[in-house]
């Protein structure tokens, strides 16, 4: 594909045909917000962040959706465009609950005055994203210190019927979560309805979360640019139980944790270890801290007996989540009979924190999408906590990772698994990508046909797969 010459910023760049200015800025390291659109899916372009001036045209262009063309020249900051980005958020904060944008703390709404490090130490808002919100960033960036409009403040209810919590009053009808549960999950869950400032995001017929088609794969969190959608958080709890006197509490941690825990740190200069985080939950209280991989080879051998018997028979379908569980179930009952499932590290940390290790409670860290869904809907640990959520925690009880106050996991005793299904039943990360990850798996003299899926839309195309590893 040829080639295309254009000009973004005084910057001369060039990149294929058929590219998105959003991509062709993004590729050189020039900035443009966004708030609705999500990579490798089709943009919608109608959160009016990603505008810019094109040279030539009557009107700003949605940078996520217009295409690069020969000679063009790109704008991307100024004076008229951070203008209109402006106006944008002031229109969406003024349909929206704003009690980050006005500090309880310094009683103070000017950007200038907010300290979004001290975010994470105040108790005032309530927002489970508050320091970590898309929308409050860009807010602060734009200075959107007064609303020109009229507070809307509305009230619509809480859905806390599920593990997945629902906050209308903090969405902004990005449809990040409508795309993700129907175009990559295939859960047709969460739809918009209503027209103008009427729309709504939420399950069909207004139904709660729980009796709704979710399957409590917590994707639509994951995308969501605000507080609208989130899992259900134990920081409190938790940390009662950590300090209760005669109760034995046992950790997993999960390595997981570590990018995310060095992204979302303002003031860690130093890499984070797996040790560091087991020095801080032992802090935090807990007793004894397992490390999550030696929960997943336990889980690995005991799935390649149950691959062992199902490919005597035929083709198998290994699931290793309830999300996915619950998908294929509902939705590929005639596939059944293939279905092998393979215990998450959760759910095998469950049963031996507590005939093992003698606890009286346990929580996973490093759990994220189903896997934090699966804990509470199970009841294979008593709480689940996220990086964001973890990082919160530590801040605010002093116990930051720290190179001084490093331990290794408490040892695990188990047989490992043979390692004959190779990556087949290794942890694989979930992506927006619409095509499975295909090979060939030689076990003994039989060569199979694989596919790992990291979606529900990648398991669509790759039923008709000798093995399909599923990742929902």
């Amino acid at each position: 594909m040829a080639n295309v010459n254009l000009t973004i910023d005084g910057k001369a760049i060039s990149v294929p045909a058929g590219t998105t200015i959003l991509a062709a800025a993004k590729a050189n390291d020039i900035y443009i917000p966004t708030l609705c659109f999500l990579e490798q899916l089709e943009p919608h372009a109608s959160c009016r962040m990603c505008v810019v001036e094109v040279e030539g045209a009557r009107t700003f262009q949605h940078a996520c959706a217009a295409k690069v063309r020969e000679g063009m020249v790109v704008r991307t900051n100024t004076e008229a465009v951070r203008k209109s980005r402006k106006l944008t958020l002031q229109l969406l904060l003024s349909d929206h609950s704003v009690d980050c944008h006005h500090c309880l703390r310094i009683g103070s709404t000017k950007c200038a005055d907010l300290d979004p490090k001290f975010c994470e130490w105040c108790f005032f808002c309530d927002c489970e994203r508050d320091g970590f919100c898309d929308l409050q960033n860009l807010a602060r960036e734009y200075e959107v210190d007064q609303l020109p409009f009229e507070q809307k403040h509305n009230q619509y209810p809480v859905d806390a019927s599920s593990v997945i919590v629902r906050n209308p009053n903090r969405c902004i009808k990005c449809k990040r979560c409508v795309d993700v549960c129907a175009k990559v999950q295939t859960v047709h869950n969460l739809a918009a309805s209503g027209r103008g400032s009427a729309v709504k995001i939420g399950p069909a017929f207004e139904k709660p979360m729980a009796e709704s088609r979710c399957i409590g794969c917590a994707r639509c969190v994951e995308v969501c640019p605000t507080g609208a959608i989130f899992v259900r958080e134990c920081k409190d709890e938790l940390l009662d139980v950590t300090h209760t006197y005669g109760v034995k509490s046992v950790a997993m941690a999960d390595a997981a944790l570590i990018p995310e825990l060095e992204r979302i740190w303002p003031r860690k200069k130093e890499a984070v270890t797996l040790e560091q985080i087991v020095g801080s939950l032992r802090k935090l209280g807990f007793q004894a801290v397992v490390n999550a991989d030696d929960m997943r080879a336990l889980a690995a051998a005991e799935t390649e007996k149950r691959l062992d018997a199902r490919l005597k028979k035929g083709s198998a379908i290994v699931i290793d989540s309830l999300a996915a569980k619950k998908l294929l179930e509902r939705d590929y009952a005639e596939y059944a009979d293939r279905f092998v499932f393979m215990p998450s590290a959760a759910a095998v940390f469950g049963i031996f924190a507590k005939d093992a290790l003698g606890a009286d409670k346990t929580a996973v860290f490093g759990a994220i999408g189903p896997e934090a869904s699966e804990v509470y809907e199970t009841g294979c640990a008593d709480f689940a906590m996220n990086a964001r959520e973890l990082y919160r925690t530590m801040v605010r009880t002093g116990a930051e990772p720290n190179p001084q106050r490093a331990f290794a996991p408490d040892a695990v005793e188990f047989d490992a698994p043979s390692g004959k299904y190779g990556k087949l039943l290794e942890r694989v990360d979930w992506n927006r990508g619409l095509e499975a990850e295909r090979f060939e798996l030689t076990v003994g003299r039989k060569t199979y046909q694989c596919a790992i899926c990291h979606n529900g839309a990648q398991l669509q195309a790759a039923l008709d797969a000798d093995i399909v590893r599923v990742i929902a």
